[in-house]
């Protein structure tokens, strides 16, 4: 599968309706091509744009898999944070961190030289943690309660 061709496909013709794609994956093992909208929008809007790209997606059949399930919805609140350029985008705000060893829940403090500096809560206290980005298995932004 060509996901490249069919995620261009999909970014161009969602640029006529003046929508935004956050990104495109296909899911092997569940058969699932996921299509993610950098958008606020309504069930509704989603439903008539799946059925659009559903539509885009038939001109494709040789690039896709015989079996396969469209998942479109938006990125969320708790959106990935895919890169380090994302990363800095995301200085101030409230994130969540897994590494090999640890899960923080932070606020950002600062991204430099490879090195995030999260603000956690240590018992009563807050307290500054550095974590290297290369040690970063999975990084978003959270919703503090």
């Amino acid at each position: 599968m060509q996901l490249d061709k069919i995620k261009k496909a999909i970014a161009d013709y969602l640029e006529t309706k003046e929508l935004k794609l956050f990104d495109v994956s296909y899911h092997k093992a569940d058969q699932i091509l996921e299509v993610l909208l950098d958008e606020k929008m309504s069930m509704e809007d989603i439903e008539k744009t799946s059925d659009e790209l559903s539509g885009l997606l038939d001109e494709y059949d040789e690039e896709l898999p015989d079996k396969y399930f469209l998942d479109v919805s938006t990125v969320g609140v708790e959106r990935p944070i895919r890169n380090e350029e994302e990363l800095k985008e995301a200085i101030g705000n409230y994130i969540y961190v897994k590494t090999a060893k640890n899960e923080y829940y932070a606020d950002l403090v600062s991204y430099e030289d490879g090195v995030l500096k999260l603000s956690v809560k240590d018992k009563t206290r807050m307290k500054i943690i550095e974590v290297d980005y290369k040690e970063i298995k999975k990084v978003r932004y959270a919703v503090k309660f």
